[in-house]
């Protein structure tokens, strides 16, 4: 039996679900996603999520009709239709079908998906060694109205993310068109620089990352301080700790930055404990 899926409005097996070759999503690339994880059936700051889904979808004008609650109740189905503890799910919403063209005239009918699998790890090694990055020679515009939404456009984030693989490293490190430290291809980025946790500003045009959001709390709930700044790599090499968020790494160390160490143990001292708190929620 294959896997059940929730696509508009009705959950049924993976192999049933059809999507149109006139959605926007796959013509246009026109819709937006969020991926999380479900810990023992429960999923992890689905709200937020939801939210952040449903304040991309008004942006662009895509129709949402579902509220945190309706989500939350069709994930619970799908988890246990599947029999999943530990889940990767996704949400993605296309403006789905409409009239041929750019613009589409009149009212479009989207599209709307739920899937669930199983959450592979990453290597549980990576968490005591540290990724490797380089600084991608992709830059990001700081004017780019796609940066501060996951959108089904993605083809820039994989070329930076193939780009570093290329290379024999984890992922790369994306600056924007001033020099300023944005983000990387799949995940949010923090230093830690005298004790205090520094994460490139919104003002970056980055995405403002749930994960993201966690540890600026948890840093408040314990007691580091932390800040929301624009800075460049020279900031980063003269760090202490270097991190990655996202909601299926949760928060991973880095060791080296283009062939250069970064801090004198990995994962440093802060890194460490904001891992554990974030683990601790999670839980």
């Amino acid at each position: 039996m294959s896997n059940a899926i929730f696509l508009n409005g009705t959950i049924t097996e993976e192999t049933r679900g059809h999507v149109s070759v006139r959605d926007r999503g796959f013509l246009y690339g026109d819709g937006i996603f969020e991926t999380l994880r479900a810990y023992d059936k429960k999923p992890f700051r689905l709200e937020e999520h939801v939210t952040r889904l449903l304040n991309s979808a008004r942006h662009f004008e895509i129709p949402f009709p579902y509220t945190p609650q309706q989500i939350r109740h069709i994930i619970v189905q799908l988890l246990t239709r599947n029999n999943l503890q530990d889940a990767y799910i996704r949400m993605t919403l296309s403006r789905g079908t409409g009239t041929n063209g750019l613009i589409p005239a009149g009212i479009c009918s989207p599209t709307f998906v739920i899937h669930t699998k199983p959450f592979i790890a990453y290597p549980a090694t990576l968490y005591k060694t540290g990724m490797s990055l380089i600084a991608s020679p992709v830059r990001r515009s700081t004017t780019c109205p796609l940066s501060a939404h996951k959108t089904l456009n993605y083809l820039a984030n994989y070329l930076v993310k193939k780009g570093a693989v290329d290379k024999g490293v984890h992922d790369a490190i994306i600056l924007n068109t001033e020099g300023h430290v944005a983000e990387c291809a799949v995940s949010n980025f923090f230093i830690v620089a005298r004790g205090t946790v520094i994460t490139p500003s919104l003002q970056a045009n980055i995405l403002p990352g749930i994960t993201r959001k966690v540890i600026l709390e948890l840093c408040k709930e314990t007691g580091i301080h932390a800040s929301e700044e624009l800075f460049g790599l020279e900031r980063v090499f003269a760090s202490d700790e270097v991190f990655l968020t996202n909601s299926l790494m949760e928060v991973m160390p880095v060791s080296e930055i283009n062939g250069q160490a970064i801090g004198r143990l990995i994962p440093g001292a802060i890194t460490s404990l904001l891992h554990d708190k974030y683990k601790a929620l999670t839980h």
